[in-house]
């Protein structure tokens, strides 16, 4: 009989552990390289982020499952960014949620099968002191679970390592960690190894993926504040998961739930510091292209604009928007586009004149500039010249002063024969 309640104990806790109600059950991944050498960055920086961001095994940033992400500016609620000039709030779940297992998770760049010598999955959480769930005076009224996962060598789920937060009822945040989930704000947690978070602000969650010594996978899971001082730790390790047979790479990092109205992110990586996109053009933003001038209909000689990423992180190009009188006599080549750092690429501007005279436009280059702002402008200018106007009337003398004149170069021509 023993051994009847050691396996019914061991379904419970594989069933727990995973199940349908993980938001990628059944995905397998697809080899992306050796979790060790890989690097994702999402500082939720660029006009490109946003919906629709949907469940799908192709899907390798946000995926929403069923809350949402959204890309906020700086001072949203009060709320300065980590860093940058937008953080992103992860809300409460959407109409038709199946319950509270219901946070949106990113893939972090692709699931990977190979652990190689190791990861360290990040991310920047706004604990808010202030949340109304936290001054409510009930315990465990406040919290959420982030969960950052390992493959196994065939691509399928292993095991989570799970940051619980939740509050207690003197109106502090309480953090720990373990390898489940109750899908709710946990109320024990004071009574295990934890930390008492008593000022609101930025804290990295902070996994790194490691051997524990003896060819087992070890997690220490880790409290940074926003400086990066170390505030506390846990290890966390199963003698199961030996690297050189079972583990695998990264998988996802999950909200499994936010039982919060909002929950400001910020910097999630994998093996990554904080990035930041820097842009820069030749000529310099504000400055005016002419594109030359054509015949009406004809194309114009054209100009160009190269931009350049001066930043630690990929400048991404989302969009070349022209508008203005004549917006349509204008057109841009290669937009959007991704530059990467210490790279430059050159926009081709191209205009075809509709009508004669001075053709004006602007162009915005819309980017992910975490420093500078996202929106660029330049002025845009083409000549139009018809072909078919009539030529200026040269003007003509009449009798008397045609008389008049030939009479003065007489004079003038006199004058310099006789100094001769």
């Amino acid at each position: 009989m023993r051994w009847i309640a050691a396996l019914l104990l061991a379904f419970a806790a594989t069933a727990h552990g995973y199940d349908q109600r993980w938001p990628d059950f059944g995905v397998v991944a697809i080899e992306r390289g050796s979790s060790g050498q890989a690097s994702y960055f999402q500082g939720f920086e660029s006009p490109c982020f946003g919906p629709p961001y949907q469940p799908g095994t192709g899907e390798i940033d946000w995926v929403r499952y069923y809350s949402e992400v959204n890309r906020v500016p700086s001072g949203t609620n009060g709320i300065s960014s980590r860093n940058g000039l937008n953080h992103a709030q992860l809300l409460p779940p959407l109409p038709g949620a199946p319950g509270t297992n219901s946070g949106a998770y990113t893939r972090l760049g692709g699931y990977r099968l190979n652990f190689g010598a190791g990861f360290i999955v990040e991310q920047d959480v706004y604990i808010d002191l202030t949340d109304p769930r936290v001054t409510s005076g009930v315990n465990a009224n406040y919290g959420w679970d982030a969960a950052a996962a390992v493959n196994n060598q065939v691509g399928a789920h292993r095991r989570d390592f799970i940051f619980h937060a939740a509050n207690n009822v003197a109106g502090q945040v309480l953090i720990g960690s373990s390898n489940t989930t109750t899908f709710a704000p946990r109320g024990d947690l004071a009574s295990g190894s934890h930390f008492v978070v008593a000022s609101s602000g930025w804290y990295t969650l902070r996994w790194v993926f490691r051997d524990g010594g003896v060819g087992t996978l070890a997690v220490d899971t880790e409290l940074r504040s926003s400086a990066n001082a170390l505030l506390w730790t846990r290890t966390l390790n199963d003698a199961s998961d030996v690297i050189a047979t079972q583990i695998g790479g990264n998988r996802y990092l999950w909200f499994i739930f936010a039982d919060s109205n909002r929950l400001p992110l910020d910097n999630v990586r994998l093996n990554s510091p904080v990035r930041e996109a820097l842009y820069a053009s030749t000529p310099a933003p504000g400055a005016t292209l002419n594109a030359g001038f054509a015949n009406i209909g004809d194309p114009a000689t054209g100009t160009s604009l190269t931009l350049q990423s001066q930043g630690t992180l990929r400048l991404e190009v989302c969009s070349c928007a022209i508008s203005g009188p004549a917006a349509a006599d204008f057109s841009i080549a290669t937009c959007p586009a991704l530059v990467e750092p210490n790279n430059a690429l050159t926009l081709i501007l191209s205009c075809r004149p509709t009508a004669a005279g001075a053709r004006t436009a602007m162009l915005t280059v819309v980017t992910n500039d975490s420093t500078r702002g996202t929106n660029f402008d330049y002025s845009l200018l083409c000549n139009g010249i018809d072909p078919n106007a009539p030529l200026a009337a040269v003007p003509t003398l009449d009798r008397e002063a045609l008389w008049l004149l030939l009479i003065a170069l007489t004079m003038i021509g006199l004058r310099f024969i006789s100094r001769r």
